[in-house]
């Protein structure tokens, strides 16, 4: 039971069609020519995978990861597309207004956009791939992208062990890191592969209410009252299902604040509840000193990690890694590239 949310997806003025090589296109009806849908680079998008819980059921999972990619996207002006399948859901955002200013030319609201690890047939399993823009590791099930990892750079053995173990948790933390395979934009297919494309939900109690006020207005125009009247309740029902769709929502989003706050409890407990605050806070003003700008600090029962603009200046980031490692609690300091042009990122495995 799968509709469509105006303020989520635009209205494409399309019908299906097949381009001369068989790949689906659109048909767009003002011009009467085929559209092929645009693909974003890797390097503009971001990507998420949730599993299902067993205890909830498929739509209002499927609801919940409708509103968490309409409402959390991680761009001002961003783009989306939610694929799942019975298992889970993958939400991809990206920046829209970067891919506007790299096409140099307005958007076309009668074309549809597929990032760019989509539009790749790939068997089952993981793959290191060397794209146009940066490097990406990606994990396939059932033909749909579950785990997807971007970065400028090749990812070596520690960093590919890492991404492994995040993404399968008790699965095989041992596969080795394949060669980088190279993937040509020109080979790309603009088509989707695994899962099914959702659309924001509409229960069955709606559709009829819908069919049944088109009925009333076609036999009985004469009674414009009693169906404005419908029509008000219709947009009542409407708006309590929105709520309660944002209240679903809500509730995720209440289970990952404790996550996280049982993670920092962890934490807290491995380095001391007395030390905690006093190291973190002796940290910042250690990056405060060399000059640097702190993006953000994560820390949880295992790992420190640390972003933070360096602008180049890699000797005042050494500087402060020397200087946590001095602290208790905290060994093997490591720095690797940020996503952004000049952040750098440092972390260090929390010490039980």
């Amino acid at each position: 039971m799968l509709g469509i949310n105006p303020s989520a997806f635009r209205f494409w003025r399309k019908l299906p069609s097949r381009s001369p090589n068989g790949d689906r296109w659109e048909t767009d009806l003002s011009g009467g020519r085929l559209v092929a849908p645009a693909i974003i680079p890797r390097s503009l998008c971001r990507f998420e995978y949730f599993e299902r819980p067993a205890q909830l059921g498929r739509q209002e999972f499927e609801a919940a990861c409708l509103l968490r990619a309409e409402h959390k996207p991680p761009f001002v002006d961003a783009g989306s597309i939610v694929i799942g399948d019975r298992d889970g859901v993958g939400i991809w955002w990206w920046d829209a207004g970067a891919w506007a200013n790299m096409t140099e030319a307005p958007q076309n609201r009668a074309s549809r956009y597929l990032p760019e690890s989509l539009c790749a047939n790939l068997p089952d399993g993981w793959h290191h791939i060397s794209l146009d823009t940066g490097y990406e590791a990606r994990l396939v099930r059932r033909q749909m992208v579950v785990a997807s990892v971007w970065r400028r750079t090749a990812f070596i053995k520690a960093e590919w062990q890492d991404i492994v173990a995040l993404a399968e948790p008790g699965g095989d933390a041992g596969i080795p890191l394949p060669p980088a395979a190279r993937i040509e934009r020109s080979h790309l297919t603009p088509q989707l592969r695994g899962g099914r494309e959702l659309r924001h939900p509409m229960a069955a109690a709606e559709k009829l209410l819908l069919v049944g006020l088109l009925l009333a207005s076609i036999l009985g125009g004469w009674w414009q009252g009693e169906a404005a009247t419908l029509a008000e309740n219709a947009t009542r029902n409407q708006a309590e299902a929105v709520r309660l769709e944002r209240f679903t929502a809500s509730y995720e989003l209440f289970a990952r604040i404790r996550s996280d706050l049982q993670e920092l409890d962890a934490a807290q407990r491995a380095l001391g509840r007395t030390s905690t605050a006093t190291d973190l806070a002796t940290i910042l003003a250690q990056v405060a000193s060399a000059g640097l700008s702190l993006s953000s600090m994560q820390l949880d029962r295992e790992q420190l990690r640390i972003s933070v603009q360096t602008q180049g200046d890699v000797e005042r980031l050494r500087a402060v890694a020397t200087q946590i490692e001095a602290l208790p609690g905290f060994v093997h300091v490591a720095a690797q590239d940020g996503e952004s042009a000049g952040e750098m990122i440092l972390s260090a495995k929390v010490e039980p």
